[in-house]
């Protein structure tokens, strides 16, 4: 963080400068799709040459009719100049073009590891030089990497051109086979150029957007564009467009239809801008946000295990004052009169019924300890309170889908609203919820209208708690996603003249209270309510009662508030509220009637616009605190981490807060952030805080598997701080909810004291989080050492495997005829060719027959065996020998090579050792092809000639013996490594 600034304006954006890594990691795989193409060319490159026929005759291709090749001839060819008629030359477009390629290829690659290797330095707050090197290393990438593609497209579109010309070199003549621009390798080629254009195509676009940019800030463009007010108005549009896009995207099944991104999004938009601070730019990336928001999930984590040790200790020396206590009521019990017996077994019911939480202070600035009261069976009002919370949960969770599904054929598709004629004596139980085995809920109204404005709802009767019930639904639409983020807080003076309570000086959730307008007016206009309650009503004599889950909770809350003075006896039940919808006053007013439930965890109850600052605010502070490089903080917030090693791993990668380094560049911004919050903060429309109304049941998962909840009686002031947490999301549910609540066995609640924390964890030793960065060498230099090492032994046994010129032959010569026998022209040989001789003596004016003055040097070309030939055993084993040695080598060399990069364990290096120690043995065992025929007695195929042969180690098979050597040192190298890692370990 922030962005790269290479130069003027060209910056990384939207990564940082630690952030490299990504692009590394894309391009290195964009390298390596090169590379994949690349592979099979210099293969076929390579083996055209072997075999010969990448040579040209006479200007003509092995495809064109007048083509002739030595093995058109005789049985082995032994000079250039038998066939001097012929002018045999090489393509040099292969050799040039393969090598560039090759060339970008490994110095691309290593500018990769070079910038990977910078992302490492500094932290993420403090570049520490970072800045300059990659700056240094990235104008490099643009001025002199980038011309070698274009230098490749260039050459290979004129060779393809040229190469098609006359017919394709062979004039009048006929094509006798596929011309180079057919098969598969010419694909190949092809998709190679394609990479290499698409990767120049990056700076034309760079240079268009430059463009634009120019085009945006220069007169063309709006004057006003970056003022706050438009900022806020594109940003208005964006979400706006967003969300219409998600509609369209789902065909209006989520929703959608009643956006007309006409100021559904203006509140959330200007609180976002605030949020965000439009003023002070800091230059977060998005691996900043991911890695701060893990890390500072961690921290909460550690915090809450500190925070549940110091209540168990809290609770254990209360627990152990209670008991010296109750010994000295003891000992007086003999004299004592039996009520202060009654006294002693109050305050052990006390003890029995209260659990120690921390709260957060009316402000947000602190934590304190508080004692709260479970709920119980011995207290008549907890069970009633938690056997009404279970019993109408139902209703909160069957409004989202089954109240239309329990209508069926009495309600068609395109109706959104149902009315149940009061005039008519229909059977309650073609009304009734039997089918889903509540046959004692009956509907009377539900209206389906779901927009902006509008929610789903529905009025039913329950005739087994006598009770009217309207249950609102939650969110399920991207109207109601935008009523969510409608939290600013609304006066409710005028609200409430109309409904009859004091609204003055108090506030609510704007998007909430709108949806309750609709609702409460529509109730009037049904007049639902009104025929339930009259004089000749069955149900004159209920109670109303509203419930509702997450949005539908909050709808609940503020409909009863407004339905209260026509209802005095109504309840509130809301399943998961959001935590902003009535100020702190109203809210305590309000727990007479309103009973809100949140389960654990559950971040919608916490999400407020001050609980979002302050995890803004502790963000900064947990971003600051990383003492390492973001690469490191990355895997390490990316391994699994248990509650016993959250201490030690934090402290691996964060420093204490008081040794935060004030004088840095972006902590600098962020005080500066902090102060322009606050002074905005006291004028906004947020400066009112809303919190969740009523009285609060907190059920607390004490065992962390689900599987048993404590209830106890919260503190809206409990919910001051969003948690961050894996289960943030899930605990929103309402169908485990419901279960939860009507399973709840109260009578186990004195077994738990605090939330779940495992006393009895060992420690375990906390485990390494590898990390893989070239060339950071984590065992030492030895790798490195033994990876040059294995890149010279790969060359040499690649070179001597496929060379021509592996052993050196003597020959003498004996006629089938049994004359006298004569030395024959000495050739160099290898495994799958031969190297001709050209003839550079006085007597070589006749090739048929040389004088004996006649010399003979190497040329430059190596001559495939004829078919006519077959490899004895030893020749065929050496082949086999040499190609393995090859093979063992090189994934030796791939898996000696990461070892410069991560900690390799002891069996791996084993493994390599043993690898290396094969191929030394596969390398040696080459030599065999001393022993075939060619190095020692043979017949001519043709002539009947006897050829006996003395061969010697020509240049190739020196290469071979080296690479022998050197496999044998890496592999001694590799077990030294393996014996280092055992005694570090011991």
């Amino acid at each position: 963080m922030p962005a790269l600034t290479v130069f003027r304006t060209f910056t990384t954006k939207p990564f940082a400068g630690d952030d490299l890594q990504i692009v590394c990691a894309v391009l290195g795989t964009y390298r390596f799709i090169q590379l994949i193409c690349l592979i099979p060319l210099l293969i076929s490159i390579l083996i055209s040459r072997f075999n010969g026929t990448d040579l040209y005759v006479n200007g003509l291709g092995p495809w064109c009719e007048q083509y002739e090749l030595y093995t058109d001839a005789e049985f082995l060819v032994f000079t250039v100049d038998q066939y001097e008629k012929y002018e045999i030359t090489r393509s040099k477009f292969s050799t040039v073009f393969y090598a560039l390629a090759s060339i970008f290829m490994a110095m691309d690659v290593a500018w990769i590891l070079m910038v990977w290797g910078t992302t490492a330095v500094g932290t993420p707050t403090q570049p520490k030089g970072r800045d300059e090197h990659q700056r240094k290393l990235i104008l490099f990438k643009m001025f002199f990497l980038n011309a070698f593609p274009i230098v490749l497209i260039v050459t290979g579109c004129l060779k393809v051109n040229d190469m098609r010309l006359n017919n394709y070199g062979c004039g009048d003549g006929a094509l006798v086979a596929p011309p180079p621009d057919e098969g598969h390798f010419y694909n190949i080629f092809c998709v190679l150029l394609v990479t290499y254009a698409l990767e120049i195509l990056v700076f034309p676009a760079i240079a268009a957007n430059k463009f634009l940019r120019w085009l945006r800030s220069n007169k063309l463009s709006q004057k006003n564009r970056y003022d706050t007010d438009k900022k806020g108005e594109r940003l208005e549009q964006c979400l706006g467009g967003l969300l219409k896009c998600v509609s369209v995207m789902c065909c209006n099944k989520a929703g959608g239809k009643d956006l007309k991104n006409q100021g559904e999004m203006k509140d959330f938009a200007s609180n976002l801008m605030e949020f965000a601070n439009n003023d002070t730019n800091l230059g977060l990336v998005l691996s900043d946000m991911y890695v701060g928001g893990k890390l500072l999930a961690r921290v909460q984590a550690q915090k809450r295990i500190e925070t549940i040790q110091q209540l168990q200790l809290t609770s254990r020396a209360r627990k152990s004052q209670g008991d010296t206590v109750k010994e000295e009521e003891e000992e007086q019990s003999t004299t004592e009169a039996p009520a202060d017996r009654r006294t002693l077994m109050g305050a052990q019911e006390k003890h029995r019924r209260s659990i120690l939480t921390l709260q957060t202070d009316a402000d947000g600035s602190g934590c304190v300890v508080v004692e709260k009261n479970i709920l119980t069976s011995t207290n008549s009002e907890d069970v009633e309170v938690l056997r009404n919370a279970a019993h109408y949960s139902i209703y909160a969770q069957y409004i989202y889908f089954h109240v239309r599904m329990a209508l069926g054929d009495l309600l068609s598709k395109e109706a959104t609203t149902f009315v149940r004629d009061f005039t008519l004596a229909t059977p309650m139980e073609d009304f009734s919820f039997s089918m889903f085995e509540v046959p004692h809920a009956h509907l009377w109204y539900a209206n389906f209208q779901n927009g902006i404005a509008s929610t789903p709802y529905a009025i039913l009767v329950d005739e087994e708690e006598k009770s009217v019930v309207i249950a609102v639904r939650g969110t399920n639409s991207l109207e109601d996603w935008v009523i969510d983020l409608q939290y600013v807080p609304l006066d409710l003076e005028k609200v409430g003249r109309l409904c009859g309570f004091d609204g003055k000086g108090h506030h609510c959730h704007k998007g909430v209270l709108t949806r309750c307008k609709w609702m409460y007016n529509d109730i009037k206009k049904q007049k639902v309510l009104k025929h339930l309650y009259s004089s000749d009503s069955l149900y004159k004599d209920y109670k109303l009662t509203v419930v509702g889950h997450s949005l539908g909770g909050g709808c609940a809350q503020v409909l009863s508030l407004m339905l209260r003075p026509s209802f005095p006896s109504l309840k509130c039940y809301a399943y998961e509220p959001p935590g902003c919808i009535f100020d702190d006053e109203l809210a305590e007013d309000c727990k007479e009637f309103i009973t809100s439930i949140v389960r654990h965890e559950d971040v919608v109850p916490r999400v407020t616009q001050p609980n979002l600052e302050s995890l803004r605010d502790e963000y900064f502070d947990v971003l600051a605190r990383i003492k390492v490089s973001k690469g490191r903080a990355f895997h390490d917030v990316r391994a699994p981490c248990p509650e016993s090693h959250l201490a030690s791993r934090n402290d691996r990668v964060l420093c204490p807060k008081k040794q935060i380094e004030p004088d840095t560049e972006f902590y600098e911004k962020v005080r500066r952030f902090r102060n322009e919050r606050a002074a905005k903060n006291q004028t906004s429309d947020v400066s009112v805080k809303l919190y969740i109304p009523g009285n609060i049941i907190h059920l607390v998962d004490t065992t962390g598997d689900e599987t048993k909840y404590v209830p106890y009686w919260a503190s809206r002031y409990e919910f001051n701080s969003v948690i961050l947490s894996g289960r943030m999301l899930a605990d929103h549910a309402i169908p485990p909810l419901v279960t939860i609540l009507r399973t709840l066995n109260l009578d186990d609640v004195h077994e738990v004291h605090t939330w779940h924390s495992d006393e009895k964890a060992v420690d375990e030793e906390d485990p390494e989080v590898r990390q893989c960065v070239p060339f950071s060498n984590p065992q030492g230099r030895l790798p490195i050492v033994l990876v040059l090492i294995a890149v010279v032994a790969s060359i040499l046994a690649a070179l001597s495997n496929q060379g021509c010129k592996y052993v050196s032959r003597d020959t003498i010569i004996t006629p089938a005829d049994g004359g006298s026998s004569y030395p024959g022209i000495g050739l160099k040989v290898g495994l799958w060719s031969y190297n001709i001789q050209e003839c550079v003596g006085e007597d070589c004016s006749t090739p048929e027959v040389y004088g004996e003055n006649a010399d003979f040097v190497d040329s430059e070309f190596c001559q495939p065996y004829s078919d006519l030939f077959d490899p004895d055993t030893a020749w065929k084993s050496s082949r086999v020998f040499g190609t393995l040695s090859v093979i063992l080598g090189f994934i030796g060399l791939g898996l000696t090579a990461i070892g410069t990069c991560t900690k390799l364990k002891r069996r791996t290096w084993m493994v390599i050792c043993s690898m290396f120690l094969v191929a030394t043995l596969f390398q040696g065992l080459q030599l065999i092809f001393l022993r075939s025929d060619l190095c020692t007695e043979w017949m001519h195929p043709n002539t009947g000639e006897t050829v006996v042969t003395d061969c010697s180690l020509a240049k190739d098979a020196k290469m071979g013996v080296a690479a022998t050597v050197l496999w044998f040192l890496i592999a001694v190298g590799c077990g030294r490594m393996a014996t280092g890692v055992r005694t570090l370990n011991a």
